[in-house]
């Protein structure tokens, strides 16, 4: 989400060439795919749609009724299958049920509430992108299939202070919560003020699992302000003409 933690593994990218950092990352999304916080998002957006689906069939048997005779609307409704397929949960709690757990459940109000935010799996090389919000793409400029696989560094440019993505490489090196104000850019190069905040995601059992980063773009003098009430000048507040 902007400060790009790097994971266990995030030291050996110094000492890559461009073409294995761009093997890792096909090889991070292809695990991004067929991570479960993805598959979890993709079966409840099925299931939105299966929704809405039963509910115009439902409409469509209403009328059926209503503009045929008895007889043949009971012959061609009988012919219409009206159960879901068994790829689809028939209880819609069944879609959602891996965010069911303590440290999910933010994750389900960011998606209810529509915010920008990408998922992370620390558990593969570099901490990538698993899961974008359209919120976070729509800020971004970006499209998913150039953010999956990748750290979240690529939002990093020129000004974009050190010392606060220090603070967020920190908090996922320890496994602790933080939030910082960073200058961020865009795929188009123009730059935003991101109120950036990090936390891990754990299991039942209390292991880190996932890293979730919020990204919320606030004007310069929010920045400004942030900066001095942390008694610390950050660099690039002066230039903000692309903001």
């Amino acid at each position: 989400g902007g400060g790009g933690g790097g994971g266990p593994n995030a030291g050996s990218t110094r000492n890559m060439t461009e073409k294995q950092k761009v093997e890792r990352r096909e090889r991070n999304r292809e695990h991004a795919k067929r991570s479960r916080v993805r598959k979890k998002f993709l079966l409840e957006s099925l299931q939105q749609s299966v929704n809405a689906l039963q509910q115009e069939n439902e409409k469509l048997r209403s009328a059926i009724k209503e503009h045929l005779n008895p007889q043949q609307a009971d012959s061609l409704l009988s012919q219409c299958s009206t159960k879901a397929g068994p790829l689809i949960a028939s209880d819609p709690n069944d879609a959602t049920r891996i965010l069911d757990d303590p440290d999910y459940s933010l994750v389900k109000a960011l998606q209810t509430a529509q915010q920008n935010f990408v998922i992370t799996d620390p558990s593969l090389p570099d901490n990538p992108i698993v899961f974008a919000s359209q919120g976070f793409l729509s800020l971004t400029g970006y499209q998913l299939d150039q953010v999956l696989g990748r750290n979240c560094r690529f939002l990093q440019g020129p000004q974009t202070d050190p010392k606060a993505v220090e603070k967020i490489r920190n908090a996922v090196a320890d496994g602790i919560d933080a939030s910082v104000c960073l200058l961020n850019y865009r795929i188009d190069g123009s730059t935003f003020w991101n109120q950036f905040f990090v936390a891990p995601l754990r299991d039942s059992d209390g292991q880190v699992v996932n890293y979730v980063g919020v990204q919320c773009k606030v004007s310069e003098d929010f920045a400004r302000a942030i900066a001095q009430s942390e008694g610390a000048e950050k660099g690039g507040l002066k230039d903000l003409s692309n903001a």
